[in-house]
């Protein structure tokens, strides 16, 4: 069960990341007209091969850092 939790939580938290940062970030570096979308689907794409892994990976241990800063 603890697996699948950090397994969920990880691709969660990976997907609304960098939906998000790819969003602001191809608006910042691009702008928003008739092309924005494309392009922001394509960095999404690629950001969140990235984000998911490493959200699944380090998420536990940055919550163990969280726990001992708190």
């Amino acid at each position: 069960m603890a697996m699948k939790l950090r397994i969920l939580t990880g691709v969660l938290m990976g997907t609304m990341m960098s939906v998000i940062m790819s969003g602001f970030i191809t608006a910042v570096n691009t702008g928003i007209d008739t092309g924005f979308l494309g392009r922001w689907a394509y960095a999404w794409a690629v950001a969140w091969v990235i984000a998911v892994p490493l959200a699944v990976l380090v998420g536990p241990y940055a919550r163990k850092w969280a726990e001992r800063l708190a």
